[in-house]
């Protein structure tokens, strides 16, 4: 009998593992839709289908591959979070989530009554890191899981929903020509609805720091979010007669970037520009792409700032160009003046905030074919014009 119940407490055991096992690999269960959910899904449904029938959309598999990669984690994260809805609803909403690209060269994302996200090919071309890209989707995500669109429709029961939402979208924040108000019954203007996705000034405040919560409890750096309206916003500016889409009927304002970086601040996160987009940062350029080996210059977008020469000491080019640029990318994020950035007493290096970033040697001096001293007042004026762009890119 003692045999047999060993016998029996092990079979219990593997059958228990088995079962813990089998549990493991079973597909996630779907989420629990209300009537009211569900309503809301069925609506988005509808906006889809029109969407579907004016629009390409990217099969790229690599590039699916990343929305998705990317939205699912955040979607797992945004089902789990309780969040406090400033405008609309408090999350979470139990939706499930799903993400296509839209073959469209503009800079646009979008979202959808009951969880569909829409990304355009251009905003993916313009993102520089999975956290931009990230801080992108986890705002849509919060539009649909504060449920924006639908609290517009809900606060007039009495005007259907496929009247009520263009109709204030023209009348209220006149994001849609007005030719176009005679034919708001029709099904065909949905898909205009949904890309414009016009939200007030509150809704896309809510979506931001409800976005922030989502990314701080995620892999993926919550200062994308403010990076990525940073790069908007100065690539708006040089290149005023592009069409940015969403992001063009919802001005970059200095308003929504202060809340940002007040939420980052109140969080602890550290905002590490060039962590998050390496489109900000110096670099290491290779000089010869047939001699990696080779001479390595640090650079900034067109600035040239130094080219060191190998040294017995202190290294390759490439070693010395990669040391220099991490250092400069450091100093930045940490916040750097023009008047900090001086010469050293012997008039051969560079110090920022009193710290030397270049030292020149004879070595670099000859390649250069200027002086020492020539050549180190040259980096520091280089330094100076980094400082310079940099400003003017956050200065709007």
């Amino acid at each position: 009998m003692r045999a047999l119940g060993k016998r029996t407490t092990l079979l219990m055991a593997s059958l228990a593992l088995v079962g813990g096992l089998v549990a493991q690999e079973r597909a996630p269960e779907r989420p629990t839709l209300s009537p009211r959910d569900q309503q809301e899904v069925e609506f988005g449904k509808k906006v889809v289908a029109e969407i579907e029938k004016h629009y390409k959309f990217i099969t790229d598999a690599e590039l699916v591959e990343r929305v998705n990669r990317i939205g699912q984690v955040l979607v797992e994260i945004a089902r789990q979070t309780l969040t406090e809805a400033r405008y609309g609803e408090s999350g979470p909403a139990p939706f499930e989530y799903s993400f296509r690209i839209v073959d469209e060269k503009d800079v646009n994302a979008f979202s959808v009554p009951g969880g569909f996200i829409f990304v355009n090919k251009g905003l993916l071309e313009f993102v520089s890191s999975d956290d931009e890209l990230a801080a992108v989707l986890a705002h849509e995500i919060a539009h649909a899981a504060h449920r924006h669109v639908m609290k517009i429709i809900r606060d007039d029961a009495k005007v259907q929903q496929s009247v009520l939402l263009p109709a204030l979208l023209v009348g209220v924040f006149g994001r849609l020509p007005t030719e176009d108000f005679a034919g708001l019954v029709t099904g065909a203007q949905l898909y205009r609805i949904a890309r414009v996705s016009s939200f007030s000034q509150e809704a896309e405040i809510d979506a931001d720091l409800t976005a922030l919560e989502y990314l701080r409890r995620s892999p993926y750096n919550p200062a994308g979010l403010l990076v990525f309206m940073e790069r908007l916003a100065a690539e708006e500016r040089k290149r005023p007669q592009i069409d940015w889409g969403i992001f063009r009927t919802h001005p970059i304002t200095c308003e929504r970037v202060e809340t940002i970086k007040h939420a980052l601040q109140k969080y602890g996160i550290p905002i590490r520009r060039r962590e998050v987009s390496p489109a900000l940062a110096v670099h290491a350029r290779m000089e010869d792409k047939d001699q990696p080996d080779g001479l390595y210059t640090v650079q900034f977008e067109q600035i040239r700032i130094f080219t060191p020469a190998p040294h017995a000491e202190l290294g390759s080019s490439r070693a010395r160009a990669e040391q220099i640029a991490q250092l400069l990318n450091t100093l930045l994020d940490d916040g750097v003046q023009l008047f900090e950035v001086q010469l050293s007493a012997d008039g051969r290096a560079v110090l920022v905030k009193g710290q030397e970033v270049v030292r020149v040697t004879d070595a670099d001096a000859q390649l250069a074919g200027k002086s020492a001293e020539k050549l180190a007042a040259a980096t520091r004026e280089a330094i100076r014009r980094l400082l310079w762009s940099d400003a003017v890119r956050l200065s709007f």
